[in-house]
């Protein structure tokens, strides 16, 4: 009902083959686009939302949200624009709060799963070239290079499961990501 309030319409094919866990919405007067993601965002890595929901009133946790950007294996300008202003508007700390980014729960998450270790690891060295080479008009870079290296830290410091040194031995010989359909 709010989208087609918002002149969005769905996608019924779309919706029927991935309704359980997925949903597309369109506003084609506005060329943009919607998906709805049901307790799970399933792209290169899988992140389960479900116990997270309700952590802010009306989406998800801040941490989350970055996860979702820093967690794509062919990660794009847009991406890193998104993550740049995520960490330029927010502190990184270690416990979680709606306004700032928990560096435990991503630690946590990573020490669980050696390929979503490998993504995030990649696409923080790859966030610190696009700040220093494109001079993105920030207003403190060397802060937010200090929360992309907190967060490296954070991650690192953080003991692995037995199934991450497992899965870590097997490295990039095996992929560790799904493959993502370009829509």
């Amino acid at each position: 009902m709010l989208f087609k309030k918002l002149g969005y319409v769905p996608n019924p094919r779309y919706n029927n083959l991935h309704g359980y866990k997925r949903l597309e919405f369109y506003d084609k007067s506005h060329n943009r686009n919607v998906d709805v993601f049901l307790d799970r965002f399933e792209m290169e890595h899988k992140l389960n939302f479900k116990s997270r929901v309700g952590l802010d009133r009306y989406t998800i946790p801040l941490t989350d949200l970055l996860l979702t950007k820093i967690q794509v294996v062919k990660v794009n300008e847009k991406d890193l624009k998104d993550i740049v202003a995520i960490l330029e508007d927010h502190e990184v700390v270690n416990k979680f709060d709606k306004e700032t980014v928990d560096l435990e729960y991503i630690a946590k998450l990573c020490s669980k799963d050696w390929g979503l270790y490998r993504s995030i690891m990649a696409n923080l060295d790859i966030l610190e070239s696009f700040i220093t080479g494109h001079k993105l008009v920030v207003r403190d870079e060397a802060a937010i290079m200090k929360k992309v290296k907190a967060i490296r830290e954070s991650i690192a410091r953080r003991p692995k499961s037995l199934r991450w040194k497992i899965r870590a031995k097997i490295g990039e010989r095996m992929r560790w990501y799904e493959e993502v359909e370009e829509g």
